[in-house]
């Protein structure tokens, strides 16, 4: 199978599962899991540098990529299971199948111009699974969706200003103007400070499956173009508008954790703390020094297992409540109690809670950033403990609801998915070595020089 058959099946099967809607549940949720489990698999048994010709571009393979477009279809697998078995968010298949066709052919067509084009066209498709009855989803996405089709002018911009600046060597604020368009792309896809609103809404609801699509997948592409984009054009690193990033990070981290304190609604508190967490991770990234990119993709990689943990915990959660105000039979027993716990244990990863890995991922950071004084340890501690206090809230208020969990094979399965997925996030806390050493290899081989 060739390369381009990574975006063209997943767009083919969500058109499918689009067509045929509700009707024949079973059918739509074995192909869209089949799709994904078919693109995991394609994306890492291709042998490393392919390249092929489609659509008169050129499409790429290499190890850097291989790794994002794996994870891509691990994640989407493990959402649409986590869908499927709690009997929830089952608009969602058709609408993730189609962005994660679209964030294939982002990541593999050998154009940054091109994958920059298409990466608001894989974001807006999302908006498809958000249900009209849901406000807040609905408020959230619509201000998401809007925000991520700002950027194209600025990019748009980009290339003309340096080429410029090629024919004109002495016109060296061309290349100043260039780097500074870089910051507004960034934020506005990330959803950085003051944009980090928006996710948080689109989960208050409790539906935070498509929004963990955006925490994980999402912001891994966006920080891939970024990190290609310094690669490609050295010069649009600079000092200054690396530095506002890291600014912004900073703001992000701490207004997003204080702010979980008034949400008393585990999902919005779950958001806060990927907000949160991401802030901090960025700050890393653009520290410009090893230490420093290797402690942002660890919190990367820990924010990723933990909000796939918190949200998985999250359905399961919801099920429970639903089925408590049903009385259909369900029980409120260590089932209840093993969700709630999976879904803290997420939350406080993200909240840097040792010895989970986000608590080594902020030390590096920290060693990296070489801070005079301890503003910075109080602003991440005052980030961690509204974290914290939010997560307690929130729990206490599922607790005293008196959860049912239903009785079937499903949610059995379910159960299992929530566990496994939280015995890997106190193995790679315990034990994290081995995905230091992944991220030390990603980082000599696909890393700009410039961050280094």
């Amino acid at each position: 199978m060739s390369l381009y058959w990574l975006s063209i099946l997943p767009l083919a099967v969500a058109g499918v599962v689009h067509l045929m809607g509700r009707r024949q549940r079973s059918l739509v949720t074995g192909f869209a899991l089949l799709t994904a489990v078919i693109c995991a698999n394609l994306s890492l048994t291709l042998p490393a540098d392919t390249t092929a010709t489609y659509l008169g571009q050129e499409w790429l393979l290499g190890e850097e990529n291989r790794v994002l477009l794996a994870f891509m279809y691990v994640v989407t697998t493990i959402l649409f299971s986590v869908a499927a078995l709690s009997k929830s968010e089952e608009e969602l298949y058709a609408p993730m199948l189609a962005s994660a066709g679209l964030l294939s052919a982002v990541v593999l067509v050998d154009s940054l111009l091109l994958s920059f084009v298409l990466l608001p066209l894989a974001l807006v498709v999302l908006g498809l699974g958000v249900p009209s009855s849901a406000r807040s989803s609905t408020r959230g996405a619509l201000s998401f969706l809007a925000w991520v089709t700002l950027p194209m002018p600025f990019l748009l911009a980009i290339f003309p200003l340096l080429e410029q600046s090629a024919l004109r060597p002495q016109n060296a604020y061309l290349v100043q103007w260039s780097a500074w368009l870089v910051v507004p792309p960034v934020i506005l896809w990330l959803t950085l400070f003051p944009l980090h609103w928006t996710t948080r809404l689109w989960a208050g609801s409790g539906r935070a499956l498509i929004p963990v699509f955006l925490w994980t997948v999402k912001d891994g592409v966006v920080l891939l173009l970024l990190f290609a984009l310094w690669r490609q054009i050295p010069v649009l690193r600079e000092q200054g508008p690396v530095s506002a990033l890291g600014a912004i990070g900073l703001m992000t981290a701490v207004v997003s954790g204080v702010l979980a304190l008034a949400h008393p609604r585990p999902g919005a508190v779950l958001a806060c703390a990927a907000m949160s967490e991401l802030g901090i991770a960025v700050q890393g990234m653009m520290a410009a020094s090893v230490g420093g990119l290797e402690g942002g993709l660890t919190l990367f990689v820990s924010r990723c297992v933990a909000v796939l943990l918190a949200s998985s915990a999250l359905a399961g959660i919801n099920v429970a409540s639903a089925r408590g105000r049903e009385s259909d039979g369900g029980s409120f027993g260590w089932r209840s109690v093993v969700m709630l716990v999976a879904f803290s244990i997420g939350v406080l990863s993200m909240a840097g809670m040792p010895p989970l890995l986000g608590f080594l991922g902020r030390e590096r950071i920290y060693s990296a950033l070489q801070p005079e004084g301890t503003h910075l340890l109080l602003a991440w501690l005052s980030a961690s403990t509204g974290i914290v206090l939010g997560l307690v809230r929130a729990v206490w208020s599922a607790w005293h609801s008196q959860l049912r969990f239903p009785v079937g094979h499903s949610y059995d399965l379910l159960l299992l998915l929530v566990l496994g997925l939280l015995l890997l996030c106190v193995w790679i806390g315990l034990f994290p070595q081995v995905t230091l050493d992944l991220i030390a290899d990603w980082v000599r081989r696909a890393a700009p020089a410039s961050c280094l």
